[in-house]
């Protein structure tokens, strides 16, 4: 399923292995999209989403299921 982001999110940016990188972030941007993948899961949220937009801060991000709901409306 894909989403699009409805809110500006500032979001910790991590490394290959899923590490947070001190001091980097990046900026998930309004209107960008995004599709769930159910089968990856790197840092333990509980959502996973990859980028389908290729100027975007990040490849991949994870969230809780209510940052998901409060910044992310199903694409159609």
């Amino acid at each position: 399923m894909k989403y699009i982001c409805t809110k500006e999110i500032c979001l910790p940016k991590c490394d290959g292995d899923g590490f947070e990188i001190p001091n980097e972030y990046g900026f998930v941007k309004v209107g960008s999209i995004w599709e769930r993948d159910d089968r990856s899961n790197f840092i333990g949220g509980d959502v996973h989403l990859d980028s389908m937009d290729d100027d975007s801060d990040f490849g991949w991000i994870e969230m809780s299921f209510e940052k998901l709901k409060e910044n992310f409306v199903p694409a159609e």
